[in-house]
């Protein structure tokens, strides 16, 4: 090849190589979400719905890429991971936010839902609230997600108070809202991050947890134990956060595609998550778990511990007291229009 041949080549390669790069994204961004749930569950297949549709709106501007089933780490791991940027996205419990914005864990209160109309009253007027607290506080929250409520399940039964005695209870490594929760019922808690909980059952550790019927199924907890104390313990839900300072790299009709698609997202999960909810309770019955079924004043025993407990979380600032007079504002409202007045 002479040397005319050979400059022909050299700017072929180059003009080649400029077409290669205008074909690629110029603000192409990849966004590395983490969760706890496992693959295949309607949380991870929701998700790779929404990065399809991400990508596609984006015109390949924008990647959702995910990481199920804990590859990422327990909550707290994937916090610091987020604040880092080797996360740009989280599927988190709301005792993340303790240190950053504790009223996010509002409707963790111990036994203040009796039923989920309540809960769907009291979301319906405090969900917009909290979100912009994540996003005052530094997080862009498309949306919030029930996981259902908690109910305790043991390897041995237990309907009263009384019956705790000497029960090893799992609560989540560093959650002070459940310790102070656990412990107002005269339980000592054993702290765990939740990827250990399985083993924890299988040894002996603990013997008792208070997690969602439909979290106990997907989590295989249900194999190592034995009865279901039939009260709403806590609501439990999860925080779709994204750190606002990775959000904001995308422009700005990025943003709005991203945050409208993972909303839709988090609320399909939502809905999903309440039908689940009874199906699964039938499907735990039928594999033999029990049922147990306080009587009114054990019920009462029950409730004064849990009012106590809530008290607590005021005064040691898990939740602030204006949002916790909020909540029990509108659940007066509720009940009383409902007149379904619940003996305290």
């Amino acid at each position: 090849m002479n040397t005319s041949d050979r400059r022909r080549g050299g700017w072929l390669g180059a003009v080649v190589a400029l077409l290669v790069a205008f074909s690629v994204p110029v603000d192409a961004a990849t966004i590395k979400l983490a969760t706890l749930s496992p693959d295949g569950s309607v949380w991870i297949t929701l998700l790779r719905e929404a990065g399809a549709k991400i990508e596609q709106e984006t015109a390949g501007r924008v990647e959702l890429k995910i990481y199920p089933g804990g590859v990422m780490g327990d909550d707290p791991t994937v916090m610091r991971k987020m604040r880092i940027g080797q996360l740009q996205a989280a599927i988190l419990t709301t005792g993340s936010f303790g240190k950053i914005y504790s009223d996010a864990q509002l409707y963790n209160l111990p036994m203040q839902f009796a039923s989920f109309e309540e809960v769907d009253y009291v979301r319906e007027r405090l969900d917009g609230v909290l979100r912009q607290g994540l996003e005052d506080n530094g997080f862009v929250c498309p949306g919030l997600a029930e996981v259902g409520m908690a109910y305790a399940m043991s390897t041995r039964p237990v309907r009263s108070i009384n019956d705790t005695s000497g029960i090893r209870f799992w609560t989540p490594t560093g959650n002070v809202g459940a310790v102070k929760a656990v412990t107002a019922f005269g339980i000592s808690p054993v702290q765990l991050a939740i990827t250990d909980v399985l083993t924890g059952l299988q040894t002996g550790l603990i013997d008792a947890v208070a997690t969602p019927l439909v979290g106990a199924l997907a989590l295989q907890w249900h194999n190592q134990l034995d009865y279901i104390l039939d009260i709403p313990f806590m609501y439990i839900y999860a925080v779709m956060a994204l750190p606002e300072r990775s959000f904001r790299r995308l422009d700005d009709a990025d943003q709005e595609i991203v945050r409208r698609l993972l909303g839709e997202a988090v609320r399909a999960a939502d809905a999903r998550n309440r039908a689940d909810h009874h199906a699964v309770r039938k499907v735990l019955q039928d594999q033999g778990l029990e049922f147990i079924q306080p009587s009114a004043q054990e019920v009462r025993q029950w409730q004064a511990r849990a009012n106590a407990a809530s008290l607590d979380w005021v005064e040691d600032g898990i939740v602030s007291g204006k949002y916790h007079d909020l909540l029990t504002s509108h659940l007066a409202d509720f009940r009383n229009a409902s007149g379904n007045m619940r003996a305290e």
